[in-house]
């Protein structure tokens, strides 16, 4: 059998506290040191590759996601370098048509720019949502989506496949800095397990961290209270049918870089409470409102500490804006 390694291709393109208030030493707050804050590295590559037309790749990891059999179209600069174990074929000026195989997986594509910078796309093949029986996919139960989309938006249409995921995948980065894990429904099942991301939350994520870090509070990720949920345990939490997080395009994050469970005092009064998710929503209101963020409006909504949870923004890609929550 012919060597895997041998068909790489390269193709060189030319031209958990539960009290409300927690009082927290202020000798042992989070740094907001904006040195510190500045070695942060933003992940962002000098060059941008667009997938299929729509998804404007600029960081050195990303993920995207195609069915079986389909195709990803990479429109990539002159001069990068695109590699490759699949078979691709050339389309319009500087696209490169990458073919699915026929089988769920996880795929990298490489683009290597001609002074050496690369980004690593990860591509995963999804299981096909037709493959759900009675709720079930595999052995992990996925539930009931509407059948029909919130107010006809295409957004909220049901995925038409879902990443499968084997405890190997879990530590996979995803983006520069978040995991497939982090993502992952809180559900209990046997494995494989499914979920679903949609690449315009790993971007609003990853922007939304860069600008966190430049304000100088220090923050290597978000600690993901919620990402994917599976229509049957978001049912059981009780939210609504509708949520952007049975979609993938939802996540609940807090800053947490002193390990201790709950929301950095962000605005330094010495209180871990709400306070803190609402100078956090505050932030992240604020930059929505630049012109430069226009492509990623979306929900935002704070909440405070519950017997289950300490305080936390809830951030999604929706595609328009819509506000609640805050105190």
């Amino acid at each position: 059998m012919k060597n895997t390694i041998t068909s790489l291709l390269c193709l060189s393109l030319t031209g958990a506290a539960s009290a409300s208030d927690l009082t927290v030493n202020p000798t042992e707050r989070p740094s907001t040191n904006r040195t510190e804050a500045a070695r942060f590295d933003d992940g962002r590559t000098r060059f941008t590759i667009t997938v299929n037309g729509e998804i404007d790749v600029q960081h050195r990891i990303m993920s995207v996601s195609v069915l079986p059999g389909e195709a990803l179209t990479f429109e990539v600069p002159a001069g990068v370098s695109l590699r490759t174990a699949r078979p691709v074929t050339r389309g319009v000026g500087q696209d490169v048509n990458w073919i699915a195989p026929d089988t769920p997986g996880h795929h990298i594509v490489t683009a290597t720019a001609a002074d050496g910078e690369t980004i690593t796309l990860n591509v995963f093949v999804l299981r096909p949502a037709s493959d759900i029986e009675n709720g079930v996919l595999g052995e992990y139960r996925i539930g009931e989506y509407p059948d029909a989309p919130y107010r006809g938006l295409d957004a909220y249409r049901a995925p038409r496949g879902f990443i499968e995921v084997t405890p190997d995948m879990v530590s996979i980065e995803i983006a520069p800095h978040f995991t497939l894990g982090q993502f992952l429904c809180k559900q209990e099942g046997d494995w494989p397990r499914y979920a679903v991301i949609q690449e315009r939350l790993l971007i609003k994520l990853e922007r939304i961290l860069a600008e966190v870090n430049q304000a100088g509070w220090r923050a290597d990720s978000f600690v993901m209270m919620s990402g994917y949920r599976t229509p049957a345990y978001n049912a059981g939490i009780g939210n609504g049918r509708h949520s952007r997080h049975v979609y993938g395009g939802a996540a609940d994050i807090y800053i947490d870089e002193d390990g201790n469970g709950v929301m950095d005092d962000l605005n330094g009064d010495g209180l871990l409470n709400r306070d803190d998710a609402a100078i956090l929503y505050d932030f992240i209101n604020d930059l929505l409102t630049r012109s430069d963020w226009q492509d990623f409006h979306g929900g935002l909504g704070e909440y405070g500490s519950t017997s289950a949870h300490g305080p936390f923004v809830h951030v999604d890609e929706r595609g328009w804006n819509a506000r609640w929550g805050r105190s």
